[in-house]
């Protein structure tokens, strides 16, 4: 569309083997269950990529399927699905924001049984498709597996 295939073929090349520069890093490590979260009122678990960005990073995706339009759930679906990590991703929301909200979440029945809790840039890395998807699954198999 814009004119430029061959420099859209190297850069789609070059996503590919970092993508898989991730998954060949976290190869036989252990595999922590996890529920991403990308709206907080009303909690939306986030779906369409992340659950693959999850898989790469080598984590098992718990809430959505990759692919999936998701829908509002509630935070019991969260707790029974028991995630070995909560990944907190608002769309919109830089993590200084999510921060300042997370109080609509820490006195949920359930919260303190969450082993772990990450909040990281969902606009930046997880929210928007892009070449930055590649970039988020890079920072969540950093966070897995330190």
């Amino acid at each position: 569309m814009l004119g430029v295939p061959e420099r859209a073929a190297a850069e789609t090349r070059r996503l590919q083997e970092r993508l898989a520069a991730v998954r060949a890093r976290v190869e036989g490590r252990p595999r922590p269950r996890m529920a991403a979260i990308e709206w907080l009122d009303p909690l939306w678990p986030a779906g369409h990529w992340v659950p693959e960005q999850i898989e790469a990073a080598g984590g098992i995706p718990l809430l959505a399927a990759a692919g999936e339009h998701t829908r509002p759930i509630p935070w019991d679906t969260v707790v029974e699905a028991r995630p070995d990590v909560l990944l907190l991703i608002p769309c919109g929301f830089p993590p200084e924001r999510t921060e300042a909200e997370l109080h609509l979440l820490t006195g949920l029945p359930g919260w303190d049984d969450i082993p772990a809790v990450h909040i990281l840039d969902g606009p930046a890395h997880f929210n928007r498709p892009g070449p930055r998807v590649v970039d988020g699954a890079e920072i969540l198999a950093d966070v897995l597996h330190r």
